[in-house]
């Protein structure tokens, strides 16, 4: 494969991106042109304000919503001509999504929720396990694969759920506010878990989060304000209060 061709296969690429919602009888505008490339492997963070847009735009990326104008592309491949059939494939076998909540299935164990993907996709759960009992291992669960979600702790849960995000092996793995349900301990243990995803498994993992303490375990972070890009910056070492500075420099002197 040709470099860009690599690059493109383990990146996310907005070009001219818009988005607005209604709210009653006022239009909302979340997105307002953004044009934003990241290229992988890597973890980057992408931070802003309450309503600068950092959840719609993962939510594009996701395939979970779609852009009212501009090309996003994820993975190589670009979303916008595909439909809801192809989304969900796309999610399933080029992109994996972790959410705040989890969203594991109450009735299925640990290693049931993470080998979901591929049975859906066709593949029997046996066929899956073998991959699934690595993941769980390797994400310190090998104890916890035939418990259900309620015999697990929060930051057990959220392992799992990246466990099922790995197994299709993408090549973009999408994060948003993934400790807002977990405690401080659970939450340092986690970003740094996405931070040794990124560079062992040659991913782009993309973190959407408000925390100076999750973006310090980042390689760059992208900065929306009122629904553009304000700016980027390299986290080179940073600690959080710096960090946390750094963002206020970034929104201030955003044109």
């Amino acid at each position: 494969m040709p470099p860009t061709e690599a690059a493109a296969a383990c990146g996310v690429r907005l070009l001219g991106v818009r988005k607005a919602y209604r709210q009653g009888d006022r239009r909302v505008e979340a997105l307002r042109g953004i044009d934003l490339e990241i290229q992988g492997p890597g973890f980057h963070a992408i931070m802003g304000p309450s309503g600068s847009g950092k959840s719609t735009l993962l939510h594009l990326l996701a395939g979970l919503d779609a852009a009212d104008e501009g090309t996003i592309e994820v993975g190589g491949v670009s979303l916008g001509g595909l439909d809801d059939a192809a989304l969900t494939l796309h999610r399933r076998r080029r992109s994996g999504v972790i959410f705040q909540g989890f969203n594991l299935l109450p009735t299925l164990t640990a290693l049931e929720n993470v080998t979901l993907p591929a049975t859906l996709d066709g593949r029997t759960h046996a066929e899956a396990a073998p991959r699934a009992e690595n993941l769980l291992r390797e994400l310190g669960l090998a104890d916890r694969m035939t418990h259900r979600p309620d015999a697990l702790s929060g930051g057990e849960q959220q392992r799992v759920a990246i466990a099922r995000a790995l197994l299709q092996e993408p090549p973009v793995l999408l994060a948003d506010e993934p400790t807002g349900n977990l405690d401080s301990q659970a939450s340092d243990r986690l970003w740094r878990l996405l931070a040794e995803v990124a560079r062992t498994r040659s991913m782009l993992v993309v973190m959407v989060t408000h925390e100076p303490l999750a973006a310090a375990h980042c390689e760059r972070v992208h900065v929306l304000r009122d629904g553009r890009v304000a700016g980027s910056f390299h986290v080179d070492g940073l600690d959080p209060s710096q960090l946390a500075l750094r963002l206020s420099d970034t929104l201030r002197t955003a044109v």
